[in-house]
């Protein structure tokens, strides 16, 4: 009954802004760039500065994300080399492996299911998480992507994203327990409660126009199995190996289980990485999210 309650209130309304999406992207010519950058330039650090100053968020949360997260990359890229090494994977598909094991769709996705499933202290919580995603998708992803050419690019993203500024105002807000002025908290809030809406919607879009056709390759089904079965199960162990319990474990481990990160195919666009073999993967694993989403929901609790 918890399955099918979850299945109702989260992925029944994800499915229906996904496919008003899907459906308008299919009629009318829509600039998803446009939308995204509003998205990520501004609906996003508003959302984050309504909801960090009242999150009532403790300094333990912040070590404790930052450890899961640093832990978590290292297993993601251990079992990424280990799975091209013992598939015998080209160079430019096992940097895609890496790519879409490592990061998962923690922004554009994950944070408005956190904000369904747990509220605006879940979203809090998973904002730090987001934060970290970012400083390592625009380094570390970078020079994956890149075959060890500079991250320097990567670093110039992430000063350039409002969404990391606005977490650092909000969490100095948080630990201060300052509010943010009336007018001002107001007027984040009526822009932060467009964010979810917003990035389903390009979600929607985005799988709109994916082309299936490779959807039969082998080892494409190697990194859906790796992001949507190995990372969860590496996730939830080790989280209990961390005693990290509560809604914060709820949060990092749906965070953590979400599908493969949209970013990775900008990235494999970018530095030619395997680049149809990455939207497939990405692809996949956001479609098979609409069904074990409300799984992994149900047993983070």
């Amino acid at each position: 009954m918890a399955f099918l309650h979850l299945l109702w209130t989260i992925t029944v309304p994800i499915l229906i802004v996904c496919a008003a999406g899907a459906l308008v992207a299919r009629h009318q010519p829509v600039e998803t760039k446009s939308l995204s950058t509003v998205a990520l330039y501004l609906l996003a650090p508003a959302l984050i500065l309504s909801a960090l100053p009242s999150a009532n968020l403790r300094g333990d949360h912040v070590v404790q994300i930052v450890l899961f997260t640093a832990v978590m990359t290292a297993l993601c890229w251990l079992a990424a080399t280990a799975a091209s090494r013992l598939f015998r994977l080209d160079r430019a598909t096992s940097r895609a492996l890496m790519l879409t094991t490592i990061f998962s769709n923690s922004n554009n996705y994950g944070l408005p299911v956190l904000l369904l499933a747990f509220g605006t202290q879940g979203f809090a919580l998973g904002t730090l998480y987001v934060i970290l995603q970012i400083l390592l998708v625009n380094t570390l992803g970078v020079s994956i992507a890149a075959s060890g050419r500079s991250g320097e690019s990567g670093w110039r993203a992430l000063l350039r994203a409002p969404l990391l500024y606005a977490s650092a105002l909000g969490l100095v807000l948080a630990i201060l327990h300052q509010p943010l002025p009336g007018g001002i908290s107001t007027a984040a809030k009526l822009l932060g409660d467009a964010y979810a809406a917003v990035l389903l919607l390009i979600l929607g879009m985005q799988l709109g126009h994916t082309r299936w056709l490779g959807a039969w390759r082998k080892d494409v089904w190697l990194g859906v199995a790796l992001r949507v079965v190995m990372v969860p199960l590496a996730a939830r162990l080790l989280l209990l190996a961390l005693g990290i319990h509560g809604l914060l474990a709820s949060v990092l481990f749906v965070e953590a289980s979400m599908p493969a990160a949209v970013n990775t195919v900008a990235l494999a666009s970018r530095y030619g990485v395997a680049e149809e073999w990455t939207s497939m993967v990405v692809a996949i694993t956001t479609a098979l999210s609409f069904v074990y989403l409300p799984l992994v929901i149900a047993i983070s609790a």
